[in-house]
């Protein structure tokens, strides 16, 4: 009997062993799977805005002037109206941003995978929604909008803040302001943004991620879930517009 009793107490012991080895290992593959998204999440982001922010304002014939190539467009669809010569503006809640450009290649593609089938100046424009998803919709010169596609979950914040010239010659960013302090005839030169990813899986941080954002700021924020978060951020200059 008491050999059984102690054969038992030692079964219990492993049982308990084994199933903690497997709650850790689960728990550890959790982690590891909620931040290898959020990094890859964080690297595209800063890989979309980039390329597309390279383009806003490329002109096929760059002879022509940015006013005639880039009219004046009224406010639509979230986006701040558009000065001739304008390929920059803001969407009208900051969280996003809208931009104007010509396909450089016959088989150039926009942000949704669809290829720009003609010379016009199309629209582009990126923002985030409430529900944390980042989207891109275009349009060709006066026409309607596409349906929005998303293009990267979880995006929990975004900052966008836009390098004015207010020298108007030297094509250098003197200052950088946020969307709604944007001149609404200055011209915007660069583009500084910065995004926080957060983790698909609730409860996988052992304590409360604190973290950064932007990555500039030097007050930390401490979430009051367990999320896992990632802050990445990001300066374009408008190489199509400065020198």
């Amino acid at each position: 009997m008491i050999e059984l009793l102690i054969a038992m107490a030692i079964s219990s012991f492993l049982i308990l062993g084994i199933t903690q080895i497997f709650i850790d290992n689960k728990r550890n593959y959790i982690y590891q799977q909620n931040q290898s998204a959020n990094q890859e999440g964080s690297r595209f982001s800063l890989i979309l805005l980039e390329q597309q922010l390279y383009k806003a304002g490329y002109r096929r014939t760059p002879q022509d002037a940015r006013d005639f190539i880039f009219p004046a467009a009224g406010a639509t669809n979230g986006c701040m109206a558009f000065a001739a010569g304008q390929v920059i503006r803001p969407t009208t809640n900051g969280q996003g941003i809208c931009m104007r450009y010509q396909r450089a290649t016959n088989s150039e593609r926009d942000c949704q995978g669809n290829t720009i089938t003609s010379d016009t100046p199309v629209t582009v424009k990126i923002e985030r929604t409430t529900a944390g998803q980042l989207q891109c919709a275009v349009r060709s010169g006066t026409g309607t909008f596409s349906a929005a596609a998303t293009l990267l979950e979880n995006v929990s914040q975004i900052q966008f803040e836009y390098g004015i010239d207010s020298q108007g010659a030297d094509r250098v960013a003197d200052a950088y302001v946020t969307y709604n302090n944007v001149p609404s005839l200055s011209d915007v030169i660069a583009v500084r943004y910065a995004t926080l990813l957060e983790s698909t899986s609730t409860n996988v941080a052992l304590s409360n991620d604190s973290y950064y954002f932007p990555l500039s700021s030097t007050t930390a924020t401490t979430p009051s879930d367990s999320r896992l978060y990632r802050s990445v951020q990001g300066t374009t200059t408008l190489r199509n517009i400065a020198p």
